[in-house]
């Protein structure tokens, strides 16, 4: 671990326990008015940040709306999966670790469903322990709370053409009802809070121009995006220094992101700045000859979706990570690939596997590799790394013109 990790460590145990940890990370904030939602519409036109008198330009996303999506569609079969799964989603049933359904009607976002326990919901992250025996693993509190399965949802919503954006929205804003600021099991981890800030930016983005997404909620959703961004920045010395694996490149993606995404929000060029640098920096987590070093395929995994966000977003804002990183990259898919099996894509369940994947957009198997594969290789070269098949729909959903 070396002298570095030991003194940090250290230090920061001591200002955890004494309170003074606690004082950088406020309980409560009063709703700003960074942009009006009809000036963040308006994408690629200039906009004029009153309050904190900036002027900036609105970023591209991967896509401009549900409204500008255009290509891909699923067949029959697909289709009834897809509403299979998104019924079970209606009816509270949340996949878990991609391996089972458990029941969440009329969820409280803080008791863990596997051991009953109830967190103590106003009580500061950083008074938490994570480590209580009785209390369950945590990860079964988090899960729901990554909102991954707005991908699902997002994905229902345009192949099956069924506005889901009242729900959407609900499910948002419900979350936010019921985690104050820094409080509760929810703020422990701030790479849980990166994933479920990108998968919130992911579906305001795909309900931009819907009726249901109103100023005020745009405003709650747009605070809560800055304040939990905010946690992450002020917090990722302990990922950069004590955890460095996946973490790290997780709450990086998320500051480089949302610095990049929302400039007219405080702080936006130093998230920014902060997140690009760490992503570069990051890249020797990979290996010389493309393995990682958490040892695990699906980590492995992890890592590259989160740099082929990385990568898309800056190409579509005229922005480019180094060639050093890009070849890091180029190396893992190679790596990836020759261990892949041509015929089912998926690869030897080599590792740690707690069925993490962020960002599921497709309909195929949660141990096919394919389509993660395929979208970082149509980025470093414009063409398919495999023949046509349910791979593919990650890159449509990449490269939708702005």
């Amino acid at each position: 671990m070396g002298a570095r990790y030991i003194v940090f460590r250290t230090f920061y145990e001591i200002r955890k326990k004494t309170g003074l940890l606690k004082r950088k990370y406020p309980v409560s904030y009063k709703i700003q008015r960074f942009i009006s939602l009809t000036n963040w519409k308006r994408n690629l036109e200039q906009c004029r940040d009153v309050a904190y008198n900036v002027s900036t330009l609105p970023a591209n996303f991967f896509f401009n709306s549900r409204d500008d999506l255009s290509g891909y569609s699923l067949d029959q079969k697909e289709i009834a999966d897809l509403k299979s799964e998104f019924q079970h989603i209606k009816e509270g049933k949340i996949k878990f670790f991609d391996a089972f359904h458990v029941d969440l009607a009329n969820y409280d976002w803080v008791t863990n469903p596997d051991s009953g326990y109830k967190y103590v919901v106003h009580q500061h992250w950083t008074k938490i322990n994570e480590f209580v025996p009785e209390n369950g693993d945590i990860k079964y509190v988090w899960e729901k709370s990554r909102f991954c399965y707005l991908n699902t949802i997002i994905r229902y919503d345009r192949h099956c053409k069924d506005d889901q954006a009242k729900f959407v929205f609900e499910e948002i804003l419900s979350w936010i009802e019921a985690n104050p600021l820094n409080c509760g099991p929810n703020y422990t981890s701030s790479q849980e809070i990166a994933i479920r800030v990108l998968n919130w930016i992911f579906a305001l983005y795909y309900y931009k121009h819907s009726a249901f997404l109103t100023n005020e909620i745009f405003q709650k959703v747009i605070n809560s995006i800055y304040w939990q961004t905010r946690h992450v920045e002020k917090n990722i010395n302990f990922s950069r220094i004590a955890v460095r694996n996946n973490h790290t490149i997780t709450e990086s993606l998320l500051l480089y992101v949302v610095g990049l995404l929302f400039p007219f929000l405080p702080n936006s060029q130093k998230f920014k700045k902060k997140g690009k640098r760490y992503l570069e920096e990051e890249g020797c987590q990979i290996y010389q000859d493309g393995s990682y070093l958490q040892f695990s395929f699906n980590y492995h995994r992890v890592v590259i979706q989160l740099y082929t966000w990385a990568f898309y977003l800056a190409r579509a804002n005229n922005e480019k990570f180094s060639d050093q990183l890009h070849d890091r990259l180029k190396k893992s898919l190679d790596l990836l690939c020759q261990h892949q099996d041509t015929i089912t894509g998926m690869l030897p369940n080599y590792g740690a596997n707690d069925g993490s994947l962020f960002f599921k957009l497709n309909s195929c198997d949660y141990r096919d590799f394919r389509p993660q594969l395929n979208a970082l290789h149509y980025y470093f070269t414009g063409s398919m790394l495999y023949s046509p098949g349910l791979w593919d729909e990650d890159i449509f959903w990449y490269t939708q013109p702005p």
